[in-house]
């Protein structure tokens, strides 16, 4: 009940940005939410294990150069495997080169490096993350839509459940939703 209520708020979130944002000049920054790794996580929830997971992976960019972005994402899922805590989390530096557009838009190309640090049941640890992504951004006014694909290498340690897992590592889809200004 509780993960459909935050779904259905994110939505209309998106429908109303989208309705009443205004046209305007060039947009130089932007944040988003990636709602691949929320689907993930609800996928990898299991109630007759007692195994929920909340993801949520957040992103800012600026524009610095015709064509070339610096920004940031910062990664958050927290939950329970067979009633024991679990808390995922990652930052990274995130750069980008768009090569059909002079302005953060259409196909890009991009590099990642940061680190993350997962904690479970006194099985803890901290590591480098590296990663690359490829995708195309659909701007509709001031809200885009960001279908991607990436490849991270990731630091990570095996936890028994029988269950899907929720840190990136390897091929990984992305769906972003996010707002220029």
């Amino acid at each position: 009940m509780f993960i459909k209520r935050i779904f259905i708020i994110l939505l209309l979130l998106c429908v109303s940005a989208v309705l009443f944002a205004e046209e305007g000049g060039k947009k130089s920054n932007s944040v988003s939410v990636d709602l691949y790794p929320l689907v993930k996580g609800f996928i990898a929830t299991d109630s007759g294990n007692s195994t929920y997971f909340i993801c949520f992976t957040l992103g800012y960019e600026r524009l610095i150069l015709p064509r070339f972005t610096i920004g940031a994402n910062a990664d958050f899922f927290i939950g329970s495997v067979n009633n024991i805590s679990y808390l995922y989390f990652g930052v990274s530096g995130v750069g980008r080169y768009y090569l059909m557009s002079e302005n953060a838009e259409k196909f890009f190309l991009g590099a990642s490096l940061g680190f993350n640090t997962q904690s479970m049941n006194n099985n803890n640890f901290t590591g480098i993350t590296a990663g690359l992504s490829a995708g195309y951004r659909i701007m509709i006014k001031s809200i885009y839509i960001e279908p991607s694909i990436s490849y991270v290498l990731s630091k990570t340690r095996a936890i028994n459940f029988s269950g899907a897992s929720v840190v990136p590592l390897g091929w990984q889809g992305g769906l972003r939703f996010g707002f220029s200004f």
